[in-house]
This record gives structure tokens, sequence and C-alpha cells, in this order.
């Protein structure tokens, strides 16, 4: 895995060729840390897009993954870390021979927000939001998690990690160029 800050990959735009030394020929992996803004998730997706059209995974799953990575961010965001505090985006491509591509995202904030959460919380948050109907508005915060995410993964899943930080983690299987 390479760790690196979220600032050495970008000036004004994503540096590709800085992001493309980290891609071997079937997989990369990659631990971001980034400061817990909102001004960072255009970078974030921009690098999970750029993973994802590198190692041919179809266009309507890299808008997906895209919107992944941008729920699972703003999560982290508005309610694991306080503000300027440093998040982890971790993001995990894998190119199998049989064509397969095996992707694991994970965020992990620092459990510093006003509203953070635990994996026994957030795992309690999920069988409260799925027995809802959300054909309805509801006014209830973690829709998108658990309502639009839980949909489009194979798994999702909740850690602790160093007894305060909360780390969710999906996963996906596809096949190269397929839209399933």
């Amino acid at each position: 895995m390479n760790k690196i800050l979220l600032d050495t990959l970008w000036e004004n735009a994503i540096q590709k060729d800085i992001l493309f030394g980290f891609c071997g020929p079937h997989s990369v992996h990659l631990e971001i840390e980034y400061k817990s803004d909102f001004r960072n998730a255009i970078f974030l997706r921009e690098i999970a897009d750029t993973i994802c059209t590198n190692y041919w995974v179809h266009p309507k799953w890299r808008t997906r993954i895209v919107l992944i990575v941008d729920e699972l961010n703003n999560n982290a965001i508005e309610y694991g870390s306080a503000f300027w505090d440093m998040n982890l985006f971790e993001f995990l491509l894998q190119k199998k021979e049989s064509w397969e591509i095996n992707i694991k995202i994970a965020v992990t904030d620092r459990g510093t927000g006003p509203k953070s959460k635990n994996a026994q919380q957030m795992e309690e948050l999920r069988i409260q939001h799925t027995s809802k109907d959300f054909r309805e508005h509801h006014s209830i915060r973690w829709r998108g998690l658990f309502l639009i995410i839980s949909k489009l993964v194979d798994s999702l899943k909740f850690e602790n990690i160093r007894g305060k930080w909360l780390c969710v983690i999906v996963t996906k299987h596809l096949r190269e160029h397929s839209e399933n």
C-alpha cells in the first residue's frame, strides 16, 4: 500500500503522472491522508474516477464509485471529524486475469466530530434505517449511506480503529467493461 498526503497529489488539479506512478499493471492500493474539509471532495472524486478509467471500469460503475467515495467522505467530514482534522481514504483496485475487478474503498474519520459514531452505533443505525420505508421523505440523517450506498456495494462494514476512529469499508466486485 502506498501512503500519501493528498497535498502531494494536487496543485490546482490532480497530478495524474504522480497518481499513475502508484498504479501497477493489475492493481493500485492507496491510502491518502487529507484534511476534513469539503473542498477536498473534488480531489477524492477525481482520484477514484481516474483510477477506474485507467483500469477499464465501465463508465456506469465509474460514476457509481465516485458517488460512493463522495458519500463516505461527506459523512466523515460532516459527522465524524472536526474541521481540518485528518481523515484517511483507502482505495484498492485489483484486476484479475478472469476480467474481474475487485474494489475496496474505506474512509476513516477521527471521531472528533460533533455527531461522531462508533461501529456498534453505525450497525444500530443500519438496522433502524433498513427497516424504514424510504419511498416517503423522512428528515433523517445517514439515508445516503444506508439507502444508496448499501444498494450499490457488495459489502458495507464498520470498524473501530484506535478506539475512537470509525472506518467505513465497502467492497464491490465487477467485470471489466461490464455495466453489471
